[in-house]
């Protein structure tokens, strides 16, 4: 974190971050105590790798691979033309098989606004109509802006409009943990 922002706490650790993966994947089963269609799908760019490990654990609790893939949903995004920030091409798209009749278990780091997660069930209804979305996160941090919760969290944190949460994971990161940050203006 080199950006202005300060630390105030570590709410993840690399081993609790592991058994918060480990709860969303039990609950994950337990919502479909089958895999039989089932496909997980991570969002750019934080969510792939939290798909991948959800992914391999689910695998092993059902006993046959689960499919993955991974959308990047920045040009579905209802802020898209007022972002500073706009790659010109998509970064990350990886469809396995196609979405038509399947649970779709949508994977992201963090849960704010709910504009994020829109916007990738919009780009995913556009590939087919799946039997199902389930939103997956490992943070839901509040402030919600549009009707949308997760069906599963690994941990839920009130926290103030000038802080964020801050996921790190291997390999975009040099370690796996959450932090709270204060953004300073």
């Amino acid at each position: 974190m080199n950006d202005n922002c300060k630390k105030v706490s570590e709410l993840l650790t690399a081993q609790t971050m592991e058994f918060a993966l480990d709860e969303m994947a039990a609950k994950i089963a337990k919502m479909h105590p089958s895999a039989d269609n089932m496909i997980v799908l991570g969002m750019a760019s934080r969510g792939i790798p939290l798909a991948k490990k959800l992914t391999e654990r689910l695998s092993q609790k059902f006993g046959k691979p689960i499919e993955m893939g991974s959308l990047d949903a920045t040009y579905y995004r209802d802020d898209f033309h007022y972002r500073k920030k706009v790659a010109t091409e998509m970064r990350f798209t990886e469809m396995p098989a196609s979405v038509e009749g399947k649970t779709v278990i949508l994977v992201d780091d963090v849960l704010y606004t709910g504009r994020s997660a829109l916007a990738a069930m919009r780009s995913i209804l556009d590939l087919g109509r799946p039997a199902a979305i389930r939103l997956c996160v490992l943070v839901d941090r509040g402030h919600r802006e549009l009707p949308i919760a997760p069906d599963c969290a690994g941990l839920t944190v009130e926290t103030a409009r000038n802080q964020e949460v801050r996921v790190a994971i291997e390999p975009i990161d040099k370690e796996n943990s959450v932090y709270l940050v204060e953004v300073e203006a």
